[in-house]
Order: C-alpha cells, then structure tokens, then sequence
C-alpha cells in the first residue's frame, strides 16, 4: 500500500488555461491539492465560464509510476495506482469539450506509504517504561503490529511492547541494542524501526574499601602467602620475583598447592585488569613466568624419575610441562600424576591476563607483558588444555565406560543424550569444577587470540579445537542450568541440580539438626555446595564477555542476573546486619562432607558452624568468593557485597560474636584495622574492583 499526493502545478493558487485557449473560456478544477492513499480515490469538479457547454472530458498522464499512472472516471472520480515504488509526478487534466484546444490540469504527486516512529532513537533505563508512537502515512489503514527485534512482542530479556507502543526495558540491560518495529496491520513490508539502549543503573561504589587500601591488604595478606606456597619472593624495589633460598616443595610435590593460587592471585588479577594498572599487571604476569621456569617440571622426567612400582596417572608429550604430584596409593607406593583441578583452576588467573593484555593497545603493553601473553599462551593451550581436553589420559567423569573419552567428546555425548548413570552413580555423568575452569580458559584464549592476532598466541589447530570444546562445554552447561523462580519471586538459575547425586560429599545432605548424623541419608536435587559455587560467577562472566570471540551466544546477561539472584534470594540469609549463608547455593542448608579426613565432623548447617575452631568448619571462605563479580549487571548483589563490608567495620558486642563464629579465618577476626582488610574483605572487595574508588 503506497501514498498518492495531489497538489496544484504552478502556484497553487488557480488553474491556469493553455496557451492557445481563448480568453473568454476558463477551467478551474478543484480541489487544488489532496492526499491520497494507493487504491484511494478523490472526486474532482471542473468548473468551465465563456462557453455554452460546461462539460469537460477527464484525462491522466505523466512519467508513469509501478502500476501505472491511476486512472479517472468521466465524472472526475481519480483513482490512485494500487503500487508505487518510487514518487512520481502524473497530471489529472480536464479538456473543454466546446473547445478541446482549452485544457487544465494540475499535478498529483505520488508517493510511496510510509511509517514513522517516534522517537528514532531512545536510551531507558532498565526496568523503565517509554511510549512510542509511530505516524503512519499513505495508506487508508493506519492499523500496525508492535515487535522487539523482529520476534513478537518481546521477552524478558529484550523488555515487551504492548499494542499501544509502550515498551517496558528489562531489568538488566541485554547487552546490544533493542529493535522496536512499527509494521503496518495491512502490509508487512512496510515497517520503521526504533533503536532502543537499555542501560544498566551506575554501580554504586564500594563504602569502607578503596582501591589502595585494598591493594595495600593484598600485599600483606596474601602475598606472603603466595611466596610460602611457591618459594618464590618478590623484590618491590629491582621487581622481580626470585627463588626463596631453602624453599622445597613438600614431599607429594607442588602439584597440590597450585590450587591455592587461584583464590590469592584473583582479586589482584581483577583488580589490575578492571583498572588498567599496568604495574600490577606487569608483577603478575612476572609471577607466573617465573613459576613456570621455577617450579613446573615435565611428564617426560616425572615419569623417568617414577619408582618400578608407581601407579602412572599422567599422559602427553614428554616435554609438556606440569606440576608434579607424587600422591600416597598405599604403603611404600605413590601415583604418579598432576592435579587437573589445581592446575586448570590457577590457569584461570593467567589466562585472563593474557586476554586482558591482548585487549590493551599494542603501544600500552610492556615488553614483559608482551613475552609473557605470547610464552606463557603455549604452556595454557598446548601444553594443558589440548593434553587434557584431547589427550588419552582418562580424567573426567570417573572413568564412567558408557561416556566416551576424551572430555569434550563426553561433553557432545552428554548434550546430545542427556545419560544419566544409575542413581547411586549419577554424579559420574557431573559437570566438575575442574571442567567449567578449562570451558573458561579456553574462552578467554580464544578471545585473546582474536583480540591480538599479531601475539600469535593460537594456532590455526588449537584455534579450531578450543572453539569446539568451548562450543561442546557451553552446551552442556546450558542443558544443565534451567531458568526458575524463586519463593519470593526473582528469576533465579538452578544450576546443575542433581548431577552430583550419589557423591559421598552429599552423603548426609538430608540433615539439618545440629546433631552430626551417622546414618546416611541424602537430599536428592542439590545444586552445587556454597563454597564450592565461587567458580560459577567467575566462568559465566568470562563465558559472557568472550561471546563475540567463541561464538556462543550463552550465557546472556539475564543469565548471569539470575546466577546472582540465586546467591542472593536462596543461598543468603537475608539478614543484611549480618550476612550468613546456606550450605547449598539452591538455599538447602544440610550437612556436606561428613567423615573426610580434612574435616571429620564435616560441614553442618550454617548457623551451627564455628570458624574459630580447628579445623574450620565454616563454609564461608569459598561461600564470600567470586560473586563480586557479577554484581555489575545485579543491583541486589552489589548492595549485598556493601553489606559483608560493612560487617568488617561493625565491631558490637554482637556483631563479634558473630564474625568470630562464621567470618574468622587464618587466624584473623573479620574487622578492618588502620585500614589493613581482613583476609575476607580482600576476597570480597577484590572481586569488586569495578566499584573501589
């Protein structure tokens, strides 16, 4: 359906006879102009003075349009072409029958339909509603459809649009521009869009934390951490890190200790790379040069050096670096192996400095950073990722023989199933921790590979088969996180509930009496422990900002606000005075690893724990980690994070008693001291970075 414009040729004022008319013979036609839609028609007179005979003879013509120039009645009635393509001018003319050498015409301009909204582009806040109007022109039908980016009505995720043009913005923003499209109700081809921004409220900064008071506890809590778990110090004046003198690794090797470098490496690591701080990034990427000249060895010598009776638990190349565990298999007997969740876990923290220096301006990175992303990318993709995501050694899902070897051929087989082993073993077909570590390292490669080709950091191989074990990884991730909601109404992510039914870690789950139980019993459907879920923040939101580079379109922005809306409406209890935390993120609050050597008595319900005690049987250390991060795209989140640093400056009576029975740790009361942070607050402020002042 088009528009067909009528106006007047010449002045506008009257019709004009032709040249060769007579003086006493005049032809008016009116109207003068008008506007008309295709297929639409309009009456016009003639009024003829000097002549006996008042009849004229309708005529049109002109350059022609699509569907031709429309056409006339003898009685004046116009009749618009059905079709314009393009806007054109035809003539509607009125001929003098007593005289046919005495005409006049006027111009009727033709002119596609055409709808515009209003206005053509907006910005609205998230959760916020705004009207828009769309003026339709050209057709008889002003009757029109409202859609979000081409899908109906819209979604949570994009906002909705009702039929009047109102469209309400969701409650984060998705992270790309919304397409609001008036189309009309008679022909679909004809449509205008609106380009809407959702934005996200300003995160509020952090109270009671700065970025240098921050970075100042770091260096006195948990670098000398560091330095006695590696053997390696560092010189703050020549900035260098070196070997400790006398330093050995205990006698099971280093291996196990690599996984306690995660948790002290990634506040700073978040910290420097939300800040842009360069130094600070420049002593972490010297740091983990240094242990890997330092303190890996090969699979090559661990194995040449392996006693005739070990068990060999390690496969690759012989000149593959890793770090070496010898642990106990019995007496006079050791296994021969690696810590797969060690080593993927600590990697985590320098593949996301590779893609943080792979995003900088190349005339912003340092020598070292530069030989750092590009020495350092091969020992993460080669040497432990491809070995571990492709290699022969069977490390995933207990060995389970029905899912097939390696891991992200378990992955396919898994998403594309849905196998689930018998009960009593469901949780060999789990997810690990160890498996989100390497999905999200290998993301963060990917996209590093991307952002900075001339750092030649991947292969052409390893490029496609990290993107494939990406691809397989996400997927799975994606069957096993479902969309629900909460007893008091917020979408929340249930995140892999149930996959670790049967594990001996959930033995006692049932309980939750302050009594250590004795007699098995476990809940069925548990997502994943409090301490243990830290992981799921920190590889959604890597999984998030590498979409571009990997090509998954999961997980969204509202996937990362429902992840923090379910550490904030299930696992948390809700006393912002003082915050405490179920066991399990799905809110279940029951016993969790009853009987382990680490700690006999296990884990019992929140409330009946005691951090002050040896060992610490709290589940708040891991339960405060990690989720910082995601408090950009979750107000709810961020005002929770403002409230365990609150608690470090409440030093009642009260709050004591209570910080000392869930927030002590290492030795520490949870309270900040001439600006030096608690060991906790570290962990907490620095997965905040983005909000320190």
């Amino acid at each position: 359906m088009v528009v067909a414009s009528l106006a007047l040729q010449g002045c506008g004022v009257k019709n004009l006879p032709s040249a060769n008319n007579q003086a006493d013979i005049l032809i008016l036609i009116s109207p003068q102009s008008e506007t008309l839609a295709a297929d639409g028609v309009q009456q016009f007179s003639a009024s003829v003075t000097g002549a006996a005979n008042n009849s004229v003879i309708w005529s049109v013509s002109g350059a022609g349009a699509t569907g031709g120039y429309g056409s006339i009645t003898a009685s004046g009635l116009y009749t618009a072409p059905p079709s314009i393509s393009a806007a054109v001018t035809v003539n509607v003319r009125a001929t003098s029958v007593a005289d046919p050498s005495k005409s006049a015409f006027v111009a009727v301009v033709l002119q596609p339909a055409a709808i515009t909204v209003i206005p053509a582009t907006a910005s609205v806040p998230a959760g916020t509603r705004l009207s828009f109007t769309a003026n339709v022109t050209g057709l008889n039908n002003p009757a029109l459809r409202w859609t979000i980016d081409g899908a109906g009505a819209g979604d949570r995720i994009s906002g909705t649009v009702t039929a009047a043009g109102v469209y309400t913005a969701p409650s984060i923003s998705p992270g790309t521009n919304v397409t609001l499209t008036a189309v009309s109700a008679v022909d679909a081809t004809i449509s205008a869009n609106a380009t809407v921004t959702v934005t996200n409220p300003p995160a509020l900064a952090l109270t009671g934390a700065t970025y240098a008071d921050e970075l100042t506890s770091w260096n006195a809590v948990m670098l000398p951490w560091i330095e006695d778990l590696c053997g390696l110090e560092w010189d703050p004046v020549a900035r260098v890190w070196s070997a400790v003198p006398g330093w050995s690794p205990p006698p099971s090797g280093i291996g196990p200790q690599i996984y306690y470098l995660e948790p002290a490496l990634r506040p700073l690591t978040h910290m420097a790379v939300m800040r842009g701080d360069v130094a600070v990034m420049d002593q972490l990427a010297s740091f983990h040069l240094a242990l890997l000249s330092l303190r890996t060895t090969t699979i090559g010598a661990m194995l040449d050096a392996a006693p005739a009776n070990a068990i060999l638990f390690i496969d690759g190349p012989p000149a593959a670096r890793t770090f070496a565990w010898y642990e106990p298999a019995g007496p006079g007997q050791v296994r021969v192996r690696e810590c797969q969740q060690c080593d993927a876990q600590y990697i985590s923290t320098a593949s996301r400095l590779v893609r943080a220096i792979a995003e900088m301006p190349a005339s912003q990175r340092t020598s070292s950073l530069t030989a750092f992303a590009q020495t350092f990318s091969s020992f993460i993709a080669s040497e432990q990722l491809m070995r571990l995501l492709y290699g022969a050694t069977p490390w995933s899902h207990w060995d389970n023989p029905n899912i097939p070897q390696p891991v992200v051929a378990g992955w396919q087989f898994l998403a594309a199933t849905g196998y689930e082993p018998p009960a009593p073993i469901r949780y060999q077909a789990s997810m690990t921790d160890i498996e989100l570590w390497m999905i999200a390292d290998a993301a963060d490669m990917i996209s590093a590979d991307q952002s900075a080709p001339q750092l030649a950091i991947l292969d052409n191989n390893t490029r496609v088969q990290l993107k494939e074990a990406v691809k397989a990884g996400v997927a799975l991730m994606q069957a096993r996180c479902h969309h629900e909601v909460s007893p008091d109404g917020a979408d929340v992510l249930s995140a892999f509930a149930g996959d670790s039914d049967g594990h001996p870690d959930l033995a006692y789950s049932a309980y939750t009496t302050i009594q250590q139980p004795t007699v098995p019993s476990a809940k069925a459907g548990l997502s994943w422990d409090s301490s243990h879920s830290y992981r799921l923040p920190l590889v959604f939101r890597t999984l998030y900002e590498t979409r571009a580079a990997t090509g998954n379109s999961y997980p969204a922005l509202d996937d990362l606000v429902a992840l923090g809306n379910t550490y904030v409406h299930l696992a948390f209890n809700g006393d912002a005075s003082m915050p405490d935390f179920n066991n399990f993120i799905d809110g279940w609050n029951g016993w969790l690893r009853v009987g382990y050597s680490d700690i006999p008595g296990g884990y019992p319900p929140h409330q009946y724990c005691a951090a002050a005690q040896s060992p610490n049987n709290c589940l708040t250390a891991g339960t405060l980690q990690g989720w910082g991060q995601l408090a950009f795209a979750n107000p709810d989140l961020a005002a929770l994070e403002q409230h365990v640093i609150d608690l470090a400056y409440d030093d009642s009576a009260q709050a004591m008693l209570f910080k000392d029975q869930h927030y002590f740790y290492n030795g520490g009361h949870y309270s900040v001291v001439a600006s030096q942070y608690p060991w906790l607050m570290v962990y907490v402020a620095g997965d905040s970075a983005e909000r320190l002042p």
